[in-house]
């Protein structure tokens, strides 16, 4: 009999719980919760201190970055906050194999990547009075 470890354990205990939500007919994505889960999987990627502990966050910032994606988005910016969170899906795959290659600096300039993008599509999200004021 084979055995699954803890840290696959927990990953796989992650992935039953982030999918039965979005299985269910009719129920959405809820993006604030995701985009907050997303940051704590960041902050703690950013403070790992050793390559198990950084790929477990990455593998788990990786699985609410594709639940963003499935999130519903104003329709005049949906195309481009797709766009945003496939890029950082690119840079959690790429932070990823430098972890999985032993290069913890490459991964770490992958992970200042995901921070800029997060800043570069929050300005985007932001509305502007002219639109609030006029429509």
């Amino acid at each position: 009999m084979r055995y699954i470890s803890t840290p696959s354990l927990r990953f796989l205990t992650l992935l039953l719980f982030l999918a039965l939500p979005t299985a269910q007919a009719g129920q959405s994505v809820n993006l604030e919760t995701t985009m907050k889960n997303m940051g704590l999987a960041y902050k703690q990627a950013h403070r790992a201190e050793d390559s198990d502990s950084l790929l477990r966050h990455l593998d788990e910032l990786a699985v609410l970055t594709d639940a963003a994606r499935q999130a519903s988005f104003p329709e005049d910016k949906a195309e481009l906050f797709r766009q945003g969170l496939d890029e950082v899906r690119a840079a959690i795959d790429e932070a990823q194999a430098a972890v999985r290659a032993d290069d913890q600096a490459l991964a770490r300039q992958h992970l200042a990547r995901i921070d800029d993008l997060r800043k570069q599509y929050h300005r985007e999200r932001r509305v502007s009075w002219w639109r609030i004021l006029f429509g």
